[in-house]
């Protein structure tokens, strides 16, 4: 398409006032806080038949998709997707399972009984809710502090935690999935009051992709050092608090000696199988069909059907996952005695199982066109971790890997995961005790080799440190906690920092001092652009950045250094000057009258009705005046009016509209007069509530910085007392 070349436009000049008048300004009616509840509580009082069956199918909407789903073009793609995603769940299952410090089956119940929560109340066709790597890691962290040893506990040996209970002088041991159950209640019950809070569109905002990267590689390393000792065969005692990873490591590097030489070979078998389908047979795969195949679930089979037959575990002492029940866990209450110590990693387990989740959701909303509810999917996420709570199960959250490939093989409906719970179903009840000889190093390699996608996001910091240092420092803080001292903190400083960082860009706006292209309505940084020419008695600055109690001390010293204030400028326009304030001395070498000028003895000279033309100017010291031949020595202000461009500013503060009325006096005692240009709605509102427009004339604001030039440089005499004229004005834009 081709561009025209110049850009013409002609409409009067504008103050906001005339702006409003001319052009029927409506603010609309604003209610009072009495008045606003009132009105939302008769809203919410109104009873009909359409707000019921609304009402009801917001929060089930099954209601809604299941009447008019289609079986003639869904059904197939739905059934191919829940197979693969089944196929695919069981391996992970099982290992996101031992990586939480559950009992392999686990992994199964936690991929049946929430999904058909989520498939009732959730509004994301593509997630593939069950067992997630993240929250697994996170998980983990509370089952080793508070749960007991368990036998075939994929921990190795651990001491035990023996829980007070203060009621009867008693003390408790618990199972992992007695923790894990009491956990999934206390997230269910976070995310659930997030969404009655309305806090799912908020935390998807504040935490920054920075954070959340970091985090999840601190993790990364957490989960990869939980593994070291299911790949080598060796036992080691669990540490926990600031500091633990580095005495876990010195246990595992001093029982390098006796580790298991049969776990080490097919530990390194599994992960070269992972890693070259993953490197090299993938790729290639997916060129031909989206059916990926099934890899994990091949070495589950191999492994398991491998220690069968060599009897790993008696002749070898490989630990293998045990006894596995077949049919369904009972309904049974969570100790609830446990949930006061589960308080702040369920928040922070909710916390971060409901952004990843909610991250991947509007990403695949984002790729089909649809729209997910934040709302509703805090609502479905934490009723479904309250629902598994009572069936044995810790919490879940969306799996990445299983998400894209349940969108790419055709998934369309929330049929899938209901088909691919069928399929566990089938598991649980018949299928699960085949597995009970696979060798825990098998599950444990699949976890290591699932980690480099976390790993590869060293990348991102690599990339973003020569683009934003202080982003980088959000990266490396939050993973350093995570990793040296502890993931909870690590989210928390994560938080930290980045309110910080947050503060200290908002703490320094920026000021420029601007001036304009000759022949556009486009004013230009002066120390970057050489075309820009600044205005007779005119001075422009830019505020980019709020005005708030943390940065007017630095506004205020910096501004008149960026507006030039105290510098010397081009001799101003006709008028009415007096020689007192911030001054300058200029000669004046040509100028046309008809009529004789008063001398250097006057204090005022009045220029009105005369053109002048300068050719030269001089700079006096102040003590320093005089009258030659051919030349007229005068008094003059450098700076009559001082326009400060608000279009970048987004918000002021009571302390902010303070400064600006504090200036315009300040100003106003120099013979300057301060204006205000394209300041926004709401910063107008703001100033008029903090009564700064009481102090500052209405006058003075103008729609535009061009707005402003043209009114205050062609009026008819722009003195402080009277106010200029607007003029037209037109501009063309090359």
């Amino acid at each position: 398409m081709d561009l025209p070349e110049e850009l013409q436009v002609v409409r009067p000049a504008l103050t906001v006032t005339k702006r409003d008048h001319t052009y029927q300004y409506s603010p609309g009616e604003k209610r009072g806080l009495c008045e606003s509840l009132a009105y939302h509580a008769r809203e919410s009082c109104r009873c009909d038949r359409g707000r019921a069956w609304r009402a009801v199918t917001a929060r089930l909407p099954i209601l809604s998709w299941l009447p008019r789903y289609n079986y003639r073009t869904n059904l197939m793609g739905d059934v191919i997707s829940g197979s693969t995603v089944a196929i695919m769940h069981i391996p992970q299952g099982m290992a996101y399972a031992l990586l939480a410090g559950l009992p392999p089956v686990a992994g199964l119940y936690m991929a049946f009984f929430p999904v058909l929560v989520y498939v009732l109340m959730g509004t994301s066709p593509h997630v593939s809710m069950g067992t997630s790597a993240v929250v697994s890691m996170m998980m983990g962290q509370a089952v080793g502090d508070l749960s007991s040893s368990t036998e075939g506990s994929p921990e190795g040996s651990r001491n035990e935690s023996l829980i007070q209970d203060s009621a009867n002088g008693t003390s408790e041991t618990y199972t992992p999935l007695q923790v894990a159950s009491a956990l999934s209640l206390v997230v269910g019950v976070w995310q659930i009051v997030f969404g009655l809070l309305h806090l799912g569109e908020v935390f998807g905002r504040f935490l920054s992709d920075m954070l959340i990267s970091g985090f999840t590689t601190g993790l990364a390393f957490q989960v990869l050092t939980s593994q070291v000792k299911s790949l080598f065969g060796i036992s080691v005692p669990r540490h926990s608090g600031p500091f633990s990873i580095i005495n876990t490591y010195v246990d595992i590097i001093s029982q390098l000696l006796s580790a298991n030489i049969t776990v080490i070979i097919v530990s390194t078998i599994t992960i070269i199988i992972l890693v070259i389908n993953n490197e090299l047979i993938k790729p290639r795969v997916k060129k031909v069909t989206k059916l990926p195949v099934p890899i994990e679930l091949m070495v589950v089979v191999a492994g398991t059907v491998a220690s069968y037959f060599l009897d790993l575990n008696k002749n070898y002492n490989v630990r293998i996952v045990g006894d596995i029940p077949t049919g369904m866990p009972s309904a049974s209450v969570p100790p609830l005695e446990l949930l006061p110590r589960l308080v702040v990693t369920g928040f922070i387990v909710g916390l971060v199982g409901y952004t990843t989740t909610f991250s991947m959701a509007k990403l695949f909303a984002k790729q089909k066109g649809y729209t997910v509810d934040a709302t509703q999917e805090l609502y479905a996420e934490g009723a479904s971790n309250v629902f598994g709570g009572f069936f044995s199960n810790g919490p879940v959250a969306a799996s990445m890997s299983r998400s894209l490939i349940q969108e790419s093989v055709g998934g369309v409906t929330l049929v899938t995961p209901l088909i691919s719970s069928g399929f566990i179903l089938l598991i649980l009840l018949f299928v699960g005790p085949l597995f009970e000889t696979l060798p825990n190093c098998v599950l444990s390699s699949i976890i290591v080799v699932s980690l480099k996608g976390m790993f590869m996001q060293f990348h991102e910091l690599v990339a973003l440190w020569p683009v934003s240092k202080l982003d980088a420092i959000i990266w490396v803080s939050t993973f350093l906690t995570c990793v040296v001292i502890n993931i909870d903190y690590g989210l928390f400083v994560g938080i930290g920092v980045s309110v910080l960082v947050l503060l200290s860009r908002s703490q320094s706006p920026s000021l420029q001092r601007l001036g304009r292209v000759p022949g556009t309505d486009l004013y230009l940084d002066c120390d970057k652009y050489a075309t820009a020419q600044e205005v007779a008695g005119i001075r422009v600055v830019r505020i980019g950045g709020a005005l708030h109690f943390a940065n007017i001390a630095q506004v205020k010293e910096e501004l008149p250094a960026a507006a030039g204030l105290g510098e010397a400028g081009p001799p101003t326009q006709p008028g009415v000057y007096s020689a007192s304030g911030n001054t300058f001395k200029a000669t004046v070498e040509t100028m046309l009258s008809n009529e004789s000028i008063s001398g250097e003895n006057n204090q005022e000279t009045d220029f009105e009705g005369y053109s002048k033309k300068v050719e030269k100017r001089e700079i006096l010291g102040s003590d320093d005046q005089r009258a030659t031949a051919g030349t007229t020595t005068i008094s003059m202000p450098d700076t009559l009016w001082l326009v400060l461009d608000m279009s970048c500013v987004s918000f002021v503060d009571s302390s902010g509209g303070k400064l600006l009325s504090e200036l315009h006096k300040q100003l106003e005692a120099s013979s300057v007069n301060l204006c205000l240009a394209a300041p926004s709605e709401k910063v107008l509102k703001q100033l008029e509530r903090c009564g700064t427009l009481d102090v500052l004339p209405k006058e003075r604001l103008f729609h535009s910085v061009h707005d402003a030039v043209t009114i205050l440089s062609r009026g008819a005499a722009p003195s402080p007392a009277r106010s200029p004229e607007p003029r037209e004005a037109s501009v063309t834009r090359l």
